[in-house]
């Protein structure tokens, strides 16, 4: 049955892609929800919104018969929402939306962060050295092959996960075969067993990450963030804040050009894409290619830094309004301050968090703490305490409010208790 609406699937529609279905629908479209499991990711149950789509399709195995029904109900397209439905995204695309089609011979290399490296690499674009096994001793081999044996730092992570998700920092040695062996075989983040474990070489820098939407293989900068971030431990990654950058900022003359060079060694042609990139002494190199919207309310950020988004960019597609940019302005400085627990407790002092909303910059806050004052150490995004989003045309007054909420996180008086 088909609708007079004109109608799009949304392949996993969670996370920052449950989006997409409201802001459609604002403009009298229909949608209709692919999901590739049974359940949403466990952190992100709270993002599935059923009454958002008109129709509800689980995804069996067969992408014909997918194929078939979409075409019976209507359906002019088909888009990512969380990554984990990418590769179904694309399989859809290839069969009945050839325009939207990215390539998919490299659908793998756009959701697998070892798949992703190795392709940069026999495009002849800077990628990180790495080991995908199962086997410990080839990661032993791999060390002494590129002489990493007595490096001091490596990073072991899953290649299908997301949000910082286990990704860890650990010397060679005892600890590399412990970290190892305690991921393989592990359900990450996003629900997917972990049969193989990544073991990248530990790159120094500064971490940005590049926002893009692509129409007929033409990839348009929606903004550029600079993270700024912590390690605890063997814990590495954990987000301290994510700031808005100018396109004229000297890091863009390396970042933007690089980011393009990815997206078309990878395939991309169409949609957006959350590219993450390390910037060392030496030349930029990616971290990871996400084959979706930015997530972390990076919609409500950027809306207010560039007056746009990729969550535009992609209504106004398939409204028939997109017009190519050639890139993006910064209207005013935007902050994402994160708030962590440097330990598993109980917060003694919660009230010191109630105040954040009301610093002069703040926009919004999302810090919560559960009832009891009970938190686990954080270790990844989604175990943060919440976010507070700064915003002003004087960067001043931004940076002044990101101290006070830094000051605030670090007198959190937390007692220790035993890890839940």
């Amino acid at each position: 049955m088909t609708t007079s609406a004109p109608v799009l699937a949304v392949v996993d529609p969670y996370g920052a892609g449950a989006q997409i279905a409201p802001a459609l629908r604002e403009h009298g479209w229909s949608c209709v929800a692919v999901t590739t499991a049974d359940q949403p990711p466990d952190p992100l149950v709270h993002t599935w919104q059923p009454r958002d789509f008109d129709h509800h399709v689980r995804h069996t195995g067969d992408v014909a018969e997918l194929g078939g029904q979409l075409g019976r109900l209507g359906a002019v397209g088909v888009v990512t929402g969380l990554e984990t439905g990418s590769e179904l995204a694309d399989a859809l695309c290839a069969r009945n939306f050839p325009e939207y089609a990215n390539s998919p011979a490299l659908s793998a290399s756009r959701r697998d962060k070892a798949a992703a490296q190795r392709e940069l690499a026999r495009a002849g674009l800077a990628s990180l050295r790495q080991v995908h096994t199962a086997d410990f001793a080839e990661v032993e081999q791999w060390l002494r092959d590129n002489e990493l044996a007595d490096a001091p730092w490596l990073i072991v992570k899953p290649a299908r996960s997301a949000g910082s998700d286990a990704v860890r920092r650990v010397r060679p040695g005892d600890e590399l075969r412990t970290a190892f062996e305690s991921m393989a075989g592990r359900r990450n983040a996003l629900g997917n067993v972990e049969q193989a474990v990544l073991v990248q070489e530990c790159v120094q820098g500064t971490e940005y990450s590049v926002d893009t939407f692509s129409v007929g293989g033409v990839h348009e900068i929606c903004g550029v963030t600079r993270y700024t971030k912590h390690s605890s431990g063997s814990v590495v990654g954990i987000y301290d804040t994510v700031e808005f950058v100018a396109p004229d900022d000297p890091a863009c003359r390396q970042l933007l050009p690089y980011a393009r060079e990815v997206l078309d060694a990878l395939g991309v042609r169409f949609g957006p894409m959350h590219a993450e990139i390390m910037l060392r002494p030496e030349g930029p190199v990616l971290i990871e290619l996400n084959p979706r919207i930015a997530g972390g309310q990076m919609t409500f950020l950027s809306g207010m830094a560039t007056g746009s988004s990729q969550l535009d960019r992609l209504v106004d597609f398939f409204l028939g309004r997109h017009r190519p940019a050639s890139g993006y302005r910064l209207l005013q400085q935007v902050m994402s301050v994160f708030v962590t627990a440097r330990r598993t407790g109980v917060i003694r002092n919660p009230e010191s968090l109630s105040g954040l909303a009301d610093l002069p910059t703040a926009v919004r806050s999302t810090v919560t703490v559960p009832p009891g004052g009970l938190v686990r150490q954080t270790s990844d995004v989604f175990s943060v305490l919440g976010r507070v989003v700064l915003a002003d045309r004087d960067r001043d007054r931004v940076e002044l409010d990101r101290r006070r909420v830094k000051r605030v996180e670090r007198d959190l008086h937390i007692d220790p208790v035993e890890a839940l």
